[in-house]
């Protein structure tokens, strides 16, 4: 980090900022460096989370779709008689 990086004053509770402190520690960086890690990883696992969809999904997307598909057959099918 530059000295001339923006700044930001916030803010937290004195159990999270004593956690931070002690991550940063065992971690043998700054407080920044580990705060700045940790939103960096939020943002990368949110992005991860918003392109993959579960397998729960899925199958209902796919459920929601077969009886779609359905629907049109049996209209076309009664559409020719």
């Amino acid at each position: 980090m530059a000295r001339d990086d923006p700044q930001i004053n916030l803010r937290i509770p004195l159990e999270l900022k004593e956690r931070l402190d002690a991550a940063s520690a065992k971690k043998r960086r700054s407080l920044t460096a580990e705060v700045v890690a940790r939103l960096e990883a939020s943002f990368s696992a949110a992005s991860d989370v918003e392109t993959t969809i579960d397998d729960r999904t899925m199958d209902l997307f796919a459920e929601h779709v077969a009886g779609k598909v359905v629907e049109a057959l049996d209209k076309r099918s009664k559409a020719k008689r």
